[in-house]
């Protein structure tokens, strides 16, 4: 049975909606007023409002010091500590970090990537925002003593003014999407995830923009995922890169594919994506179409009667964390809705579960 589209999501009207917001149009952004050097005290693992506004572009140093105290004996510097055996089995804010280094986040999006600080550290402001700081622990981990932070802004040479390129919003229309198909398949011809998100710019700008804002490229094959787990392991390192089914699009499987999860909850929970070129190009740059779905359990496969995982309904708040991912890490210039002339409202994946929309395709230039 075709699910029900709530009150709450109706369809919109075919056409172009442009999208404003921290990395929407960095050229006409102005930095905020601000002091020279601001010093902070960092104490627990809690998420520290600095109330610093940054902008977009700026150049950051940060300086450290001080030490922590863990209830589990180990003593930490702003660079934390390896780590252990029994860290695997904890969640970090920041997965690639220490534990208990000293970490930042620009902005208060849920889809924002944390960046570790420690005890020296440069940083290019990747979008506006609010600078946040705490120590990289777990809620398990019990830290007494603090951090000194020293933030210092670094003089910027005045820059030439540089015309702004054309935003998406007049790059694109429904006519784009008139001969892609709205939806992905499984290799028996079942139809099932909708296209709803689409990217302009180069291979590699398409695999830096991912990678910026915290995606991780999945490995291929179960032969590959036990290997990989296995050294991730030894080398106590989390693992996320859990392979995901093959899809179709154009007749060919995806030609990208990507996920975003917490390490202890990837194999049922976690934000997924598939990627394919299309034969288009937009100013110049190829236009690259994908499905994004969040897996947030399991389900019945309607198809075989096995186990497989089941999506989040509400199809459209992947479709935005996309798109917040890479605000968040200002990896594109702009970014509009489009609406094409048979948009996809409601249906059933490959494997019989259901999902809603409103039809709206997401479109990012990248940089």
């Amino acid at each position: 049975m075709s699910p029900a589209i709530p009150a709450a999501v109706t369809p919109v009207h075919v056409g172009v909606q442009a999208i404003t917001g921290q990395s929407a149009n960095p050229q006409g952004s102005a930095a905020p007023a601000h002091k020279k050097n601001y010093e902070f005290t960092v104490k627990d693992g809690d998420w520290q409002d600095t109330g610093v506004v940054l902008a977009a572009g700026e150049k950051l140093h940060f300086a450290a010091t001080g030490s922590t105290n863990l209830e589990d004996g180990r003593t930490l510097d702003p660079d934390g500590a390896a780590r252990g055996w029994r860290d695997l089995l904890r969640q970090f804010p920041l997965n690639s970090a220490n534990t208990g280094a000293l970490v930042g986040r620009v902005g208060d999006l849920g889809a924002s990537v944390p960046f570790l600080v420690g005890k020296d550290n440069d940083l290019v402001v990747p979008a506006s925002g609010k600078l946040f700081l705490r120590m990289n622990l777990s809620s398990d981990l019990t830290a007494t003593g603090s951090f000194k932070v020293k933030l210092t802004f670094e003089a910027e040479a005045k820059a030439k003014a540089v015309a702004a390129p054309p935003v998406v919003s007049t790059l694109v229309s429904p006519a784009t999407f008139a001969d892609i198909p709205r939806r992905v398949s499984d290799n028996e011809g079942h139809e099932g995830d909708m296209v709803n998100y689409g990217l302009i710019g180069t291979e590699d700008q398409v695999q830096a923009a991912f990678k910026a804002a915290g995606w991780v490229p999945v490995d291929k094959s179960v032969g590959d995922a036990v290997l990989h787990g296995i050294l991730s392991t030894m080398s106590h390192e989390a693992y996320t890169e859990m392979p995901m089914s093959t899809l179709y699009l154009f007749g060919r499987p995806q030609d990208l594919s990507f996920a975003r999860g917490d390490p202890l909850k990837v194999a049922a929970e976690r934000h997924h994506l598939r990627v394919w070129k299309t034969d288009k190009t937009i100013n110049n740059k190829p236009l690259w179409v994908g499905s994004a779905t969040h897996d947030v359990g399991f389900e019945r496969d309607q198809r075989n009667g096995g186990v497989t995982h089941k999506i989040d309904p509400e199809i459209d708040k992947e479709r935005d964390f996309l798109l917040q991912s890479f605000e968040a890490a200002g990896v594109f210039s702009s970014a509009a809705y489009v609406t094409p002339e048979d948009p996809m409202l409601k249906a059933n994946t490959a494997t019989g579960g259901s999902f809603y929309s409103d039809g709206r395709i997401v479109v990012m230039e990248l940089k």
